[in-house]
């Protein structure tokens, strides 16, 4: 177990109100790895770390999410919190990079389509972090998400390029609305 983790979650969220920049429109093709070890050919930008995160999420119905681009996003001690409601009460999960890909790795019967709607970066040498504001739908042609949620996403830029360290993700609950910046209901970066 990382305890390190949460204090590093906690500094770099409290940077974004002084400092934060909108990202750039981003995707990669980033080539998978059969494990979590680092690939010679990562994403040069944590841009584009974080679009291939959602990209690789989403999947059409009966399909699993790309886990071999996950995988090499995924620094190999990476980890997973996420908060949720249950019943009404705040539920908070942490996992391993590995647990947490393990549960994409099986097919769905529903689609499941990540929109990012309103970005910022804070980046200093080979640290970034990324609060993202997600919009989730089983139906990409849907106006409204089926739930919409935000993201801290801590990254270290390896020699060999840009790697998740942790995700943090909060679902927010359906009667709190999630402020969207510049960004647009329904227009994914």
């Amino acid at each position: 177990m990382r305890y390190w983790i949460l204090p590093l979650l906690l500094l770099s969220t409290s940077g974004f109100a002084c400092n934060t920049t909108a990202l750039a429109q981003s995707a990669t093709e980033v080539a998978a790895t059969p494990d979590l070890a680092i690939a010679p050919d990562l994403a040069t930008t944590a841009e584009q770390t974080v679009a291939t995160l959602w990209r690789a999420l989403s999947h059409e119905p009966g399909v699993a999410a790309d886990v071999k681009s996950l995988q090499t996003i995924f620094h190999p001690d990476a980890v997973v919190f996420g908060a949720t409601y249950k019943d009404g009460q705040p539920q908070l999960s942490q996992r391993t990079a590995t647990e947490f890909l393990q549960g994409m790795a099986n097919a769905k019967p529903k689609g499941f389509y990540e929109c990012e709607v309103s970005p910022q970066l804070v980046q200093h040498d080979r640290f970034a972090a990324v609060y993202s504001v997600v919009e989730s739908r089983t139906d990409k042609n849907a106006k409204a998400a089926d739930f919409v949620g935000v993201n801290s996403i801590q990254l270290y830029k390896a020699d060999a390029g840009w790697q998740i360290l942790a995700l943090y993700y909060h679902l927010s609950l359906a009667d709190l609305p999630v402020a969207l910046g510049q960004g647009k209901s329904g227009l994914c970066l």
